[in-house]
């Protein structure tokens, strides 16, 4: 099933405090139990002219079909509008998940799934969670945003794991409490050390920040680089996304080492 992890950065306005970043992170790896395993599974999607976020975990094929018709139709100008608020973007979705899971053969469902969406508004920023199971269907809520930097939500059969080790970061005695690369760290440990076998593989992360759309994230570690779980040995342009090392810093892709000036974070 995998392991889904959403969380938020918050900083200090003059109004006060607000979410400047929310972003979507997965493990990267497709399972069939014992017949095998695939670590290069996309999980994590977004839109690159709206600022929407999305990332599944569970049954894999019908949300990775889903994704697959909708993120080009999103781009393409075919179901969000500009004037759309998040409510709205997020009633479309669904309705797009449903209409989609009506003529889907239920038998070849692999269990149940869920699905996180981010947004923005202005300067707003939202999240929804999706579930559906056989017994109960499709099921939509809002999650509430905190006005400080944490996890907002935790899903799948590496939940356990992760959430035991996050407990560490929520002491107010760690040095990252509270803050957005913390959340990181923990991912980066419990990947690291993961016993669920249906978890694994490299994290892959989209966000949202107050501008623009869609970030990509690249992932440096121990010297290689990774964009879905997969290593990118092949002559990409790296400088079209932004890398971060396991401390969750912005990495030069070029030198593997932090941009000039950059401030090291404690771990």
């Amino acid at each position: 099933m995998t392991l889904l992890v959403s969380w938020i950065g918050v900083d200090d306005k003059k109004n006060g405090k607000s979410v400047a970043s929310l972003y979507i992170a997965s493990d990267s790896r497709y399972s069939w139990g014992k017949y095998g395993k695939y670590d290069y599974g996309i999980k994590v999607f977004g839109s690159t002219r709206y600022p929407d976020i999305f990332g599944f975990c569970g049954d894999v094929l019908f949300p990775s079909i889903v994704f697959g018709q909708l993120i080009p139709q999103i781009d393409s100008g075919l179901i969000f509008n500009d004037s759309d608020i998040g409510e709205i973007k997020n009633k479309k979705f669904c309705d797009f998940l449903r209409t989609s899971l009506e003529s889907y053969p239920k038998e070849q469902l692999a269990g149940s799934f869920t699905i996180l969406h981010g947004t923005r508004i202005s300067k707003e920023f939202k999240c929804y969670k999706t579930t559906y199971s056989t017994l109960y269907g499709l099921k939509n809520i809002e999650i509430r945003l905190p006005s400080f930097s944490t996890k907002v939500c935790s899903e799948g059969s590496g939940k356990n794991e992760f959430d035991k080790n996050f407990a560490i970061w929520e002491s107010e005695k760690h040095n990252n409490h509270r803050t957005s690369r913390g959340v990181y760290h923990c991912l980066i440990t419990t990947l690291n050390n993961i016993k669920d076998l249906q978890t694994g593989g490299k994290p892959q992360i989209v966000g949202l920040y107050r501008v623009s759309n869609m970030r990509l994230f690249g992932i440096v570690d121990n010297g290689q680089k990774y964009i879905y779980g997969k290593e990118s040995s092949e002559n990409i342009f790296s400088s079209t996304v932004e890398w971060r090392n396991e401390n969750f810093e912005r990495v030069n892709p070029e030198t593997m080492k932090l941009f000039t000036g950059a401030q090291r974070q404690p771990i």
